[in-house]
């Protein structure tokens, strides 16, 4: 039975398995853009220890038999600047492993920071995806995003 949780230290290992099949998935689909990184660069465990202690930030698992199949972490934002002050959310990450695809697992995660957004207060939750991640295009349409900005380049 799948089972939504937050993370703890001892995830650690797992969790950076599954950063390391996330940080793949985009070197081969922008090679010219992204490069392999250790894991240590993808994402250090300092670094994770302290999100995981830190209450602006959620950090969830999914669960399989005690086995991570599935990830998401979020962060709480307070814009400033140009922009309206406006309490926000970002869904920074979220990945589930492709066995686990098309079995609720992205929408639960989904459903779980969006939640945790609301208990924070804040008023909206932005993501940031690439084009050529069609699928996660859809899954966050079929969520209730819609997009709120484009980033275009020519390469030359």
């Amino acid at each position: 039975m799948m089972e939504i949780k937050k993370l703890t230290e001892p995830d650690y290992d797992m969790v950076i398995e599954l950063y390391k099949e996330l940080d793949e998935f985009h070197v081969q689909a922008r090679p010219d853009y992204f490069v392999h990184r250790d894991k240590d660069e993808i994402y250090p465990k300092d670094a994770f220890t302290h999100n995981l202690a830190h209450p602006g930030v959620l950090e969830l698992g999914a669960f399989e038999n005690e086995q991570l199949v599935g990830f998401a972490r979020a962060s709480l934002w307070e814009e400033s600047g140009m922009v309206k002050d406006v309490k926000t959310v970002c869904l920074d990450n979220i990945y589930v492993l492709p066995a686990y695809r098309r079995e609720g697992v992205a929408t639960r995660l989904f459903a779980e920071v969006e939640s945790w957004a609301k208990e924070q207060g804040a008023v909206r939750l932005d993501l940031h995806t690439w084009d050529f991640n069609k699928n996660a295009i859809a899954l966050y349409q079929a969520m209730g995003m819609t997009p709120q900005r484009y980033v275009f380049e020519k390469k030359l």
